[in-house]
């Protein structure tokens, strides 16, 4: 990590800010969050939904979104790993997560935003 990937847009410079991002994008995909999640749980959660929706074949966004949602799981799972060792490899995989789960919202916001009988997007992929 150099010092110009901290000035990216919209990433979280800190591990909590990065946690709390994540767990909050997990509650929008439809996951039953934890109070204060850790690295471990939020992979779990988000390898579940990864499974689930991989079953789910609506459209090519959705699918797209999927290999975005288990890159997360995947960044996820090597800051769980990491633990306390390499802080800034870990802070580097949390940023990486958040930017993939922020292109997987992209993938489903790309065409069309309106759903079915106005069900909001959280509850239609669960």
């Amino acid at each position: 990590m150099t010092n110009g990937d901290m000035k990216a847009p919209g990433l979280p410079l800190s591990r909590d800010a990065a946690l709390a991002a994540l767990g909050e994008a997990a509650q929008w995909w439809g996951c039953d969050v934890p109070d204060d999640p850790g690295t471990s749980e939020l992979a779990a959660l988000l390898n579940e939904l990864v499974e689930r929706l991989r079953t789910d074949h609506r459209d090519e966004r959705l699918r797209s979104a999927v290999v975005d949602l288990a890159e997360v799981a995947e960044a996820l799972g090597a800051a769980s790993r990491l633990g306390g060792l390499l802080p800034a490899i870990s802070l580097w995989h949390l940023r990486t997560a958040v930017e993939k789960e922020q292109q997987a919202r992209h993938h489903l916001a790309r065409a069309a935003t309106a759903q079915p009988n106005g069900v909001p997007l959280s509850t239609a992929v669960s």
